[in-house]
């Protein structure tokens, strides 16, 4: 009888290298969404507190398997320290995703007879 082991899961601070040149750095593991494996990593965000406290802010972003090209272990240290260099205070949009201007009856005119 053959036993099979699985490693578990990679779980902790890393660089995370993407498909299209796209790299995030922070807290990393493997989670199950819609029976698909996918990799969450939550990006510090944020300047650090008065006494040096690091932010306790972070953007969540989840990514497939095949988009991954390399995942870089790290400190937390330098996981913060690289996604404050990459991105500044913030990785979010100027504009989030869920901003959307409401539209007024008005403003919604078809244009069928033009």
């Amino acid at each position: 009888m053959t036993t099979q082991t699985t490693a578990p899961a990679f779980e902790g601070w890393a660089i995370l290298e993407l498909m299209g040149h796209r790299v995030r750095s922070g807290y990393v593991k493997e989670v199950e969404i819609a029976a698909s494996k996918m990799l969450r990593i939550d990006i510090p965000v944020g300047a650090e507190g008065p006494n040096g406290e690091p932010s306790q802010d972070y953007v969540t972003e989840y990514y497939g398997g095949g988009a991954v090209y390399s995942l870089r272990p790290t400190t937390e240290e330098i996981a913060r320290t690289s996604a404050r260099e990459r991105y500044g205070a913030d990785p979010r949009p100027v504009r989030p995703v869920d901003y959307r201007p409401q539209i007024t009856a008005e403003e919604d005119v078809d244009d069928v007879g033009s």
